[in-house]
């Protein structure tokens, strides 16, 4: 796990709590002021921390990046209580149970378990047991409407092995602030859209399954989700489901965060970058695949989505879809 990423490795000999800042810490630049101003804490025991990593002013005002990445060793006792910080934290637990309060309600984090947490809200967070825990710190132009999603879907703990596609996504951001790389930014900020955007498909998946979207929507997903490659337009999908195509769209829209037609192009999308990967089939030939006829309209959607040509996604190091 994380093999070849630098780490700081700290251990306190004593409680660390947040009566300890001083206004001199506080301007020192070591720590968000934002983030100590606006937080109570109390922590015991070691951290793994990711060495702080230079974000430009275009990648703060256009793109996804990450603000910090820690492995805490909690011991028992230690709580973080927070609200009023501009950042988006995931928390997911490798060892030990973690209890969240959060938009009124309280989880029990458990080995794999993870959430999505907007840090402008109230929430507080604690060690029930010696608890060891990955604390990543997001944040970007988007990060509001993702989070807003993912709570809308009220799913707002995950769940998935430390060797699922959730921490494959955190181990491709870290490599990648890692090293100094050509178009560093835009990458990182690729990655973390896609795991954002993993995240929210797999609570949408679970609200369907505990039947909390309308028979309509999930029959309009599925229908897109196996025939990708057909001509198929909101008419089509309206007639499918007997339902007024506008009410279709509203109501898709609401559930799952994205219009039928996005929903689409993201499918074939993901569905290319497949082929890319996996054949050695010509992009041409890719966008026929997956219901794409004009080339022209391939390779726009394609970089709009993805970041890169296809060509240059097929050379490529990233490799999660």
């Amino acid at each position: 796990m994380f093999e070849g990423i630098s780490f700081l490795h700290t251990e306190t000999d004593r409680p660390i709590t947040s009566r300890q800042v001083s206004d001199a810490t506080l301007k020192s630049g070591k720590y968000d002021p934002e983030n100590l101003a606006n937080s109570e804490f109390y922590i015991t025991g070691s951290a793994d921390a990711f060495r702080p990593v230079p974000i430009t002013d275009y990648a703060k005002e256009n793109l996804f990046y990450m603000q910090a990445f820690t492995i805490f060793h909690y011991g028992k006792g230690s709580y973080t209580r927070r609200e009023n910080f501009h950042s988006y934290l995931i928390l997911y637990t490798y060892q030990g149970t973690g209890h969240v309060e959060y938009h009124g309600k309280q989880f029990d984090l458990k080995a794999g378990n993870g959430i999505l947490i907007d840090c402008q809200k109230p929430h507080y967070y604690f060690a029930a047991e010696d608890w060891t825990v990955a604390v990543l710190h997001i944040q970007g132009p988007l990060a509001a409407h993702y989070s807003e999603e993912y709570d809308k879907l009220g799913q707002f703990i995950f769940h998935e092995e430390a060797s699922g596609r959730f921490h494959r996504y955190l181990e491709q951001i870290l490599e990648i602030y890692d090293s100094p790389s050509l178009h560093r930014d835009l990458r990182a900020s690729h990655a973390i859209d896609g795991m954002l955007i993993y995240l929210i498909i797999s609570a949408s998946k679970i609200a369907i399954q505990k039947q909390d979207v309308p028979r309509f929507v999930q029959q309009a997903m599925k229908y897109m989700e196996t025939h990708y490659q057909d001509p198929i337009s909101l008419d089509i999908l309206a007639g499918l489901t007997m339902t007024n195509k506008y009410h279709l769209s509203k109501q898709f829209k609401f559930y799952t965060g994205f219009s039928p037609n996005d929903y689409l192009i993201r499918i074939r999308i993901d569905q290319a970058k497949l082929l890319l990967k996996t054949t050695a089939l010509p992009a041409n030939k890719i966008a026929h695949e997956v219901g794409v006829h004009d080339i022209n309209n391939f390779l726009y959607l394609f970089k709009k989505r993805v970041g890169m040509t296809p060509i240059q996604y097929r050379n490529s190091t990233d490799y999660i879809l």
